[in-house]
């Protein structure tokens, strides 16, 4: 359940009789915050319906090839948006490692799939995500790592999913899966040592709230592709 606001302060501005209410800092590690103040679209995206009919296993292996090209397409704009930003911006630089790219996973299912990559055409959605993310590419990369923060953490729920689809489709081994289970048996050790690192991330509250805010654009831009993708995602 989504944390209630903190309280304000209340200052006395010397040039001002009366008082003046000053927004209180928001005392909760980034990562709490990231994790209960996106709750509601965090389960929004669990229960639309292309997750939904992965999570049950309900998903065609053609369906699932069109999710991952659209994936690919906007995954890989991001990861280079990343990369540059690496330069410039230091939790992006310390946090953000090759490991955690996700164009490579994609691009190693895609070809056990039999798809040519030149082949792949960007979905309006997929488009309209891409142009976010080179906007925040822009105007400000605490925000770009905020999208980040999403797609990691949703290797645990992924992970998950890729279990459910094997068994669904008698599949074994990873090849068709990496995207989904990038880590393997290293996901749950992996995602709390890096949570923890970043609630631990001197970060400003400016910066803080730009995490958080392009975290919250990134359910959004999520749902918004799941939901267009449903004709060719769900059978």
């Amino acid at each position: 359940m989504p944390a209630a606001n903190p309280e304000s302060r209340v200052s006395l501005c010397p040039h001002m009789r009366a008082p003046v209410s000053v927004p209180a800092v928001d005392s909760r590690p980034i990562t709490q915050r990231l994790k209960e103040d996106n709750w509601d679209l965090h389960e929004l995206a669990e229960h639309d319906r292309v997750p939904q009919a992965m999570v049950k296993g309900e998903m065609t292996r053609q369906g699932y090839v069109e999710l991952l090209k659209q994936l690919w397409v906007v995954n890989r704009g991001l990861d280079a948006a990343l990369v540059a930003a690496r330069a410039t911006t230091p939790v992006i630089a310390d946090l953000v490692s090759d490991r955690q790219l996700q164009e490579q996973y994609l691009r190693a299912d895609l070809e056990h799939f039999g798809v040519d990559l030149e082949s792949i055409e960007a979905s309006d959605a997929a488009r309209a995500m891409l142009g976010h993310v080179e906007t925040l590419s822009r105007t400000d990369a605490h925000a770009l790592f905020g999208l980040h923060y999403v797609r990691e953490g949703a290797n645990n729920g992924n992970k998950f999913v890729a279990m459910k689809l094997r068994k669904a489709w008698g599949a074994e081994g990873e090849s068709g899966f990496r995207y989904l289970d990038p880590y393997g048996k290293d996901q749950r050790p992996l995602w709390d040592a890096w949570k923890a690192r970043l609630a631990d991330y001197p970060l400003t509250e400016p910066e803080k709230d730009s995490v958080f805010i392009g975290a919250r654009s990134m359910f959004e831009q999520i749902i918004a592709l799941h939901r267009a993708l449903e004709p060719l995602a769900i059978a």
